[in-house]
């Protein structure tokens, strides 16, 4: 029995599981652990099945428990009231059945758990992509019987009505504009608002969509998203100038964000003087995606990096700190602070950092070296994007190990970053690639080592032991590579 150590507590793996499966559930407990942390919304509480995350939805409390999908798929018990190929969840300490519409699913429990926190990890709970059973339990009030929705014949009548007369003016933009804004009360704008069909009618959506943005500061948050939604990117100069401004003075982060999904700027200086000021939002999310959108400018790049060097300084918080490191180490030196960073992650975190920084120095040979053990696949292959990136690193030294006893995933990605290594480093990898079990493996060596190194020496001999293969595909492949090489060859005899 092996432990492992997780974001949410300890897990005993069984010796026979494999080392993929023991990765995979740990790859999705990390997802797990940052989707929670990243929306904000779920709580983490101690429970006899590990830590549970919680969250209140319509006043009732909802809880999923990602060690019991983790046990689950370890193939260890995991509780009496909770089963297999089931989300463990509960809505106020009971237990919902929540299960693969299609039936059983060779899905890890664990990944439906990120999954599940993903769609749940909103302010609003979005309500028509929730399970029927989820519904009737967080909304009872709406929901009753067999998981049917309560027909209500009076607001569906309703709603028929305000489209219908709608359709009367909706082929004069003035005349929808009109009926639309002014003279609908606000309750049935909202049903034509979220029921009619724009797409069928663009002029009028975008004509309605003006106004309502030239009216911003007097109207609903739900109204002016709707309004940027319509003008998408089809937008004339005046609508343009309306969302730039909406980005810069907004104060709801919900309407920042759409603005800048649907900025509009390709000036360098006035993107600069629109956004700069929403770097260090509160929201840490929405000014990352500031310093996304401005990071588009070349321009830009001195000022955003010594803005992003300031943001440091202010110590953000862990998410934040990490994406700045990320992106200023493409631009200049942040050994200092990788270095701080690698040894504060947990183990499970280190795969996606590892896999989006570069390093200068010859320290990371000597870190990596000291991690090459670890059992998470993501930890390997993040040495390998990081130490190819460093040209201070032995790559054939350090990527040998890795090359020998990795997954056929990290062989792939040492073959793919190879084409960057002096020869020699590389052809002592190559030696080691083509004895690998996995098709996939020989199949991309067979393509890339040719292209890449065509004078390597035992390219004959690594063709050959292909002849070998139990895979039927990499013998014929092998055999063609040896037709082609021994026609190559008589050509040039005899010329």
């Amino acid at each position: 029995m092996s432990v492992q150590a997780t974001p949410f507590g300890n897990i005993t793996f069984p010796e026979k599981l494999s080392k993929k499966r023991r990765s995979a559930i740990l790859r999705a407990l990390a997802w797990c652990e940052q989707l929670a942390r990243e929306s904000g919304v779920w709580t983490a509480q101690q429970s006899s099945h590990g830590e549970r995350l919680v969250r209140s939805v319509n006043g009732h409390e909802l809880a999923v428990f990602p060690m019991v999908a983790a046990n689950l798929d370890a193939g260890c018990a995991a509780g009496g009231r909770f089963e297999a190929r089931h989300l463990p969840v509960e809505v106020n300490g009971i237990r919902v059945c929540v299960a693969p519409q299609e039936g059983p699913s060779s899905v890890l429990h664990t990944d439906f758990v990120a999954c599940f926190l993903l769609l749940c990890g909103s302010e609003e709970v979005p309500e028509k992509n929730l399970p029927h059973t989820l519904k009737r339990s967080l909304y009872p009030e709406k929901y009753w019987g067999r998981g049917r929705s309560r027909f209500n014949p009076v607001l569906d009548q309703r709603r028929r009505d305000v489209q219908t007369a709608f359709l009367t003016s909706v082929r004069v933009p003035e005349e929808a504009v009109e009926h639309a804004l002014d003279t609908l009360n606000e309750e049935d704008w909202v049903l034509l608002r979220d029921s009619f069909r724009w797409p069928f009618y663009p002029q009028a959506a975008r004509a309605i969509a003006q106004r309502i943005l030239g009216e911003h500061d007097q109207r609903d948050e739900n109204d002016i998203i709707w309004a940027m939604a319509q003008i998408g990117d089809g937008g004339e100069g005046v609508v343009l100038d309306m969302i730039r401004n909406l980005v810069a003075t907004s104060n709801n982060p919900d309407i920042i964000r759409c603005a800048l999904n649907q900025y509009p700027s390709t000036d360098a200086e006035t993107a600069w003087d629109d956004l700069n000021g929403l770097l260090d939002h509160p929201i840490q999310t929405l000014g990352w995606a500031v310093h996304e959108r401005l990071a588009r400018f070349e321009e830009l790049e001195e000022r955003l990096i010594e803005r992003s060097d300031m943001l440091l300084e202010d110590e953000p918080g862990a998410w934040l700190e990490r994406k700045l490191v990320i992106w200023l180490s493409h631009h200049q030196n942040m050994d200092v602070w990788v270095r701080r960073i690698l040894d504060e992650l947990p183990q499970h975190e280190l795969g996606h950092f590892l896999q989006r920084i570069r390093t200068y120095g010859s320290w990371f040979e000597r870190w990596a070296k000291g991690k090459l053990s670890s059992p998470l696949e993501g930890v390997q292959i993040g040495i390998v994007e990081a130490s190819k990136r460093n040209m201070s690193v032995n790559h054939g030294q350090l990527w040998l190990p890795l090359m020998r006893n990795g997954s056929g995933e990290v062989n792939r990605v040492v073959l793919s970053g190879m084409r960057d290594i002096n020869d020699e480093d590389a052809y002592l990898l190559v030696d080691e690639v083509w004895r690998s079990p996995w098709r996939f493996v020989l199949r991309a060596a067979y393509m890339l080592v040719p292209y890449n190194f065509p004078n390597y020496p035992r390219m004959r001999q690594m063709f050959e032991a292909g002849l070998d293969s139990p895979h039927a595909r990499i013998r014929i492949t092998a055999q063609k590579r040896l037709d082609a090489m021994d026609e190559a060859s008589a050509l040039a005899n005899r010329s």
